[in-house]
């Protein structure tokens, strides 16, 4: 075990949370509007014991910005009044790192979890899910949306969570038992905080500001025509907030009905408007999402944050398909 090759004793210590997959409604979250992830089987485990010093030991050797998201959400919880103590902290993780299924909030809700153990101490998901995003923005520096932190903190197995990102409302989706859904990751990397994310909101929030909202998902479709009247690439990153805003209630509605078939086409619709409107695919991810369609996948999308990373892919289990 990491813990105890690397400390010399066992963990006194040990949480663990999952990664997630977003099956529609990417870049919109920051935009305040309604998203529909569910957890993946795939998690983050931390062990902990108490020290002298905060350490920490990971499997993640080939980048060590990892380690500011640990110490960030150390940091908030202790700036928060609670009592965390000097702690020794091991990570190891099978969610994918970069491949848009939200490692970076596993870590941090895992981190955030085991700490709170060694100080006997609970916080309700929304405020651990709160915390973690806050020690993202200020110390990891990427100025994500709630919605990863939040269905980390939140999902159960066999459901998708609804979430008004504007609101904070959320609801759970029962999944149907004839959708099966897959990752495929495209194998290219991404790093959020390179840039193309955060450049991604900055034209929203423009759009958002030009038209007068706080949030840019808020706009009601009979305000939609006013979106023409931005500069060109403000317009495209609107449409793709407001459709896809609409496409998540869409989703919801399919999947409450049961109707594989209209759920799949919106996922389909989604990476259009990621690819042409908010430019945020890659090559591999349009391969994949082709190569789905292609072999009778109910629709496909990529998701998260883009650049590279993974795509989502639905499936009828009654149609079969590639396991």
């Amino acid at each position: 075990m990491l813990h105890a090759a690397r400390y010399g004793r066992e963990p006194a210590f040990e949480s663990s949370a999952p990664g997630r997959v977003n099956l529609i409604g990417d870049h919109i979250d920051y935009a305040g509007g309604t998203v529909l992830p569910m957890a993946i089987e795939e998690r983050t485990h931390a062990c902990a014991s108490r020290s002298d010093h905060d350490r920490l030991a990971s499997e993640w050797t080939g980048d060590p910005a990892w380690s500011r998201y640990a110490e960030g959400v150390l940091a908030e919880l202790r700036a928060s009044g609670l009592a965390i103590p000097p702690l020794a902290i091991s990570l190891a993780s099978d969610v994918p790192v970069g491949a848009g299924l939200s490692s970076s909030a596993a870590l941090e809700i895992a981190v955030a979890r085991v700490a709170l153990a060694a100080a006997g101490a609970t916080l309700e998901p929304r405020e651990l899910a709160l915390l973690c995003q806050r020690a993202e923005h200020v110390h990891a520096g990427t100025p994500c949306g709630i919605m990863d932190q939040w269905c980390v903190a939140h999902a159960r197995s066999g459901e998708a969570i609804l979430l008004d990102c504007g609101a904070l409302a959320w609801q759970p989706v029962r999944l149907p038992a004839g959708l099966r859904i897959e990752i495929a990751d495209s194998g290219v990397r991404h790093r959020l905080r390179d840039g193309g994310y955060a450049a991604r909101r900055a034209d929203v929030e423009s759009a958002a500001q030009a038209l007068g909202l706080v949030h840019l998902a808020e706009l009601p479709s009979s305000r939609w025509r006013e979106i023409d009247a931005l500069p060109e690439r403000l317009a495209r990153r609107a449409r793709h907030v407001v459709r896809e805003n609409a496409r998540v209630h869409a989703a919801a509605a399919a999947l409450a009905r049961a109707d594989l078939a209209a759920f799949g086409r919106l996922l389909s619709e989604s990476h259009a408007s990621l690819r042409d409107d908010f430019e945020v695919s890659v090559p591999e991810l349009d391969a994949i999402v082709a190569r789905a369609e292609a072999t009778g996948a109910l629709g496909a999308r990529m998701t998260g944050g883009g650049f590279g990373g993974a795509a989502v892919v639905a499936r009828s289990m009654a149609a079969g398909g590639p396991h």
